[in-house]
């Protein structure tokens, strides 16, 4: 995957909470006789993150995506026939990935799109104006999200569903995961007050050396596992950076005691990977004086789990409070993994038998 690209362009806001469909109960005994809520009608307003909210009159029968982890989250609710375009880094699940190419969010394919005339385009913060003004000068209904959390993820989806007009549907389906993520969360939680908070840092890039910053979101997702973020590199805005390059020296200051790799920098497709990577650090100054190094501490996990933030994310998550609280109650069961499958997941459960210390977590 892209990660860079990818990722630079997909830090966002999350969808606004007060567009959220809610889930929806049996009436108590006691209410038998009162009126229900009407259901949602038509036409329906959505907020966007970049430009004006947009108004759909019916539930779209195109639509066209600029960003992979759109194209994943409409596939999870069960919309993949509604997409009728996606972008060129779009390679999961399968069958979004067999969809006709428009480009990118910094060359998109005006010529395809026109083509495809599609109902709605849903895209991310890193769509520049000139697109953007493009775009709605075309006359399409554009769409801006911006997940920077689970929490936000949870909330596109759910929007989505009420776009396609299956809300009742995509309520129980983020219901279950909005359930699973708080169980592994309260886990991650209980080892960290037995155990404590390692300082943790994930790298996105060894070369150049680009890590995760207080700024992303993979910062928060450390934290609910039970880590302790330790890298805080500022913009010369004077906000967090997301994704700062730093140097190795900055590394050494930071002294992780665990460190989790995005799973391109591994180099092999088998767990010998990750035997070679720690043999490498450990043939390195700089990355053998780090405590997570010294002591085994290092751990790969797939980009795309834990780079694009999708509804994939909930399996990064729980593959990362894997690697950073290892004794931490999963309450792994045949729902759980039912929960992971239904949102078009691989497999829950990483290899726990790993013969090295080092864990790929793949």
């Amino acid at each position: 995957m892209l990660a860079l690209v990818s990722l630079g362009s997909a830090v966002l806001t999350g969808c606004p909470p007060k567009h959220e469909a809610t889930l929806h109960r049996s009436t108590p005994l006691d209410r038998v006789g009162e009126s229900l809520p009407e259901p949602e009608t038509w036409p329906r307003t959505f907020p966007s993150a970049q430009g004006p909210d947009i108004v759909l009159q019916r539930p779209p029968r195109s639509i066209v995506t600029l960003q992979p982890n759109i194209a994943e989250m409409l596939a999870s609710i069960g919309a993949a026939g509604h997409v009728t375009g996606v972008d060129r880094y779009t390679d999961y699940p399968p069958d979004m990935a067999r969809k006709p190419r428009i480009g990118d969010i910094l060359s998109p394919d005006y010529e395809q799109i026109l083509s495809i005339n599609p109902d709605l385009i849903i895209t991310s913060r890193g769509t520049s104006t000139e697109v953007l003004a493009k775009l709605r000068g075309f006359g399409f209904q554009v769409l801006g999200i911006d997940p920077q959390s689970l929490s936000d993820i949870f909330s596109c989806m759910k929007m989505f569903g009420r776009i396609v007009g299956t809300e009742e549907q995509v309520d129980e389906i983020v219901g279950k995961m909005q359930r699973r993520a708080t169980q592994i969360a309260d886990s991650a939680g209980a080892a960290a007050k037995i155990a404590g908070r390692p300082r943790t840092v994930f790298v996105l890039s060894m070369d150049p050396l680009f890590v995760a910053g207080e700024g992303s979101f993979i910062a928060q997702l450390i934290r609910d596992a039970g880590g302790l973020h330790v890298i805080s590199v500022q913009t010369p805005a004077g906000e967090p950076s997301p994704w700062p390059q730093v140097s190795r020296e900055t590394l050494v200051t930071a002294a992780p005691q665990v460190l989790i790799f995005a799973s391109q920098q591994a180099g092999q497709s088998d767990a010998d990977r990750g035997e070679a990577l720690l043999a490498r650090l450990r043939d390195d100054p700089a990355w053998a004086q780090l405590p997570a190094v010294a002591d085994g501490r290092v751990y790969i996990i797939e980009d795309d789990l834990i780079t694009i933030p999708g509804p994939r994310l909930l399996l990064g998550f729980d593959r990362l409070i894997r690697c950073i609280q290892p004794d931490a109650d999963m309450k792994d069961s045949p729902e759980a993994e039912a929960i992971y499958r239904e949102a078009g997941m691989p497999h829950s459960t990483p290899p726990t038998n790993e013969p090295h210390p080092i864990n790929s977590l793949q």
